[in-house]
């Protein structure tokens, strides 16, 4: 770019000066156009800006007029910039600069919980809790069908799937209105929205555990294109035709947008052998895993603390202690290592300090702390508790129907307890019979979302704060609640003080789980 083709910059040596009719541009494209702190506006494209703060290392500039200087007038430029940098030199934290809104509709739930594995990307997708998911598209119930089926397989698989589909459409309907005659008190005391959206989520979480792991759904995610390339490979690296298909079309959308940062994703040598890489080593130990470890296995506790640091949870005082002195950690250890149990004790409840509500968190020593847990509980709540993002090792067995199931006291409160194990009856015969016709993966999408199912993760000590406290809560699902509230108890039993700092741990026995939180939203509404 010459200089006198540029009306956005002046130069003078070395030095770049804003012209009049760069700063009436950067009005449009800054909150601030001469400030220490500003925020780029949706009106500057995010490759331009992503392009400029790719550039800061190098540059001595103020970041706008870089923006100005080498980006505004000719775009390509940012181009030619981001595939240089990205796709020439490997540079991650240029990925982290460019972020995007991608959705993928019609997602079975096996597929929702492979997008949303990795950690850096933010997820919502459609509710089990809140949504009726009898609705037919196209005369057809939203569930997924393998299209690699052999036709006889295909329609043994669609007639089962729309036997279990009618069940759940006949009992979430039906508990629907059993709920709202039990419950016409809240209509006249609350209004007609908290009480059709109250009984509403009550019939649909004693209900969902009869959807199959086949239906679909549409999730939204957001993140950096480093997220969304790590996606891209892991999805491809997948035995599971859809979980393959969807990693194709996600960066096949993707390059639309931002084809310089997705570049490397389908580059035989970068993305590609990475996502051969993760097949082939899962491949060799799924073998493994089959020569040696034989046998029936014996079965495990709901809910198993199997590993846990420290010992003595005073043992965290030189860490609660670091960042206030000027010594070594191994300097404070030697110093508070003859201190009495109520001299670490008053310093271990300083740093916890006088919480007043759930988001108010202790700090990072904290996350020193580790808790190894074993959960054998249905794939619905895992569904839920799986969002959490700072969390280690998420590990989870493939979905079978072994593990049994549970009726939830409603369902047999409203006399549907034979219906809802018909469910479960076709599940099964679904599933074995995929098995046996050689479809062991896709077996999976048979299994139901109330089936139960063994998963394994890590929570540092800081972090198990958000989780238990926020998934004890009243407005939660009754399956999740139970597990979280066991695992607190647990907790407690080996660091008694943690678990007396997680003061919002809410354990009360709730009928309506989502009327105080109904209740509450309406408030706000009314207020707006």
């Amino acid at each position: 770019m010459t200089d006198d083709i540029n009306p956005y910059i002046e130069k003078q040596g070395e030095e770049l000066f804003i012209t009049e009719t760069g700063r009436e541009l950067l009005q449009e494209l800054v909150t601030d156009t001469s400030g220490n702190v500003y925020v780029f506006t949706p009106k500057a494209s995010p490759l331009l800006v992503a392009a400029a703060m790719a550039r800061l290392s190098r540059s001595p500039h103020d970041l706008r007029k870089t923006y100005l200087n080498e980006f505004a007038v000719d775009p390509r430029h940012a181009e030619n910039l981001i595939d240089r940098v990205v796709a020439g030199y490997g540079d991650d934290s240029v990925q982290q600069l460019f972020g995007m809104h991608l959705v993928v509709e019609n997602a079975s739930n096996l597929l929702t919980k492979k997008l949303e594995w990795g950690r850096f990307l933010s997820y919502l997708e459609q509710s089990t809790r809140y949504i009726f998911f009898d609705q037919k598209i196209n005369g057809a119930y939203r569930y997924y069908v393998p299209d690699h089926l052999p036709n006889e397989v295909k329609h043994t698989y669609i007639r089962l799937m729309d036997n279990i589909f009618t069940h759940y459409s006949h009992m979430v309907r039906d508990l629907t209105e059993y709920l709202r005659k039990k419950h016409a008190d809240i209509r006249t005391e609350s209004g007609d929205v908290v009480w059709k959206n109250t009984t509403r989520a009550q019939a649909c979480d004693a209900v969902r555990p009869t959807l199959p792991a086949a239906t679909t759904s549409t999730v939204g995610i957001y993140g950096s294109s480093q997220g969304i390339e790590s996606l891209i490979i892991h999805l491809l690296s997948e035995e599971i035709p859809e979980f393959q298909k969807a990693g194709k079309d996600i960066l096949r959308e993707a390059e639309k947008v931002a084809p310089s940062f997705m570049k490397r994703a389908g580059m035989a040598n970068r993305g590609l052998v990475t996502a051969h890489y993760l097949q082939e080593k899962r491949r060799v130990i799924c073998e493994l895993a089959a020569q040696e470890i034989r046998g029936t296995p014996c079965g495990s506790e709901k809910v198993a603390l199997i590993d846990y640091w420290p010992a003595n949870e005073l043992d965290l005082v030189p860490e609660m202690l670091f960042s206030e002195t000027n010594w070594s950690l191994s300097e404070i250890r030697k110093k508070t290592a003859g201190w009495t149990d109520e001299e670490k004790s008053r310093v271990f409840d300083a740093y916890i300090g006088i919480r007043q509500n759930r988001r108010h968190k202790p700090g990072r020593a904290l996350e020193k702390v580790h808790y190894e847990w074993e959960i054998v509980g249905d794939y619905g709540t895992f569904r839920d508790l799986q969002r959490h993002r700072v969390v280690d090792s998420w590990e989870w067995q493939r979905l079978t129907p072994g593990y049994g199931y549970r009726i939830p006291s409603l369902i047999s409160e409203a006399g549907m307890e034979e219906t809802f194990k018909k469910c479960f009856v076709l599940s099964e015969t679904l599933y074995h019979y995929l098995r046996d016709a050689g479809f062991e993966e896709e077996a999976q999408y048979a299994t139901l979302l109330g089936h139960n199912m063994r998963y394994r993760f890590l929570l540092n000590g800081r972090a198990s704060f958000h989780f238990l406290e926020l998934r004890s809560q009243p407005a939660g699902h009754p399956g999740y609640r139970a597990i979280v509230t066991e695992m607190h108890r647990q907790l407690s039993q080996v660091h008694p003080r943690i678990g007396s700092a997680m003061t919002f741990i809410n354990k009360a026995d709730v009928h309506l789980s989502r009327l105080e939180a109904e209740k509450a939203t309406q408030e706000k509404l009314n207020r707006l």
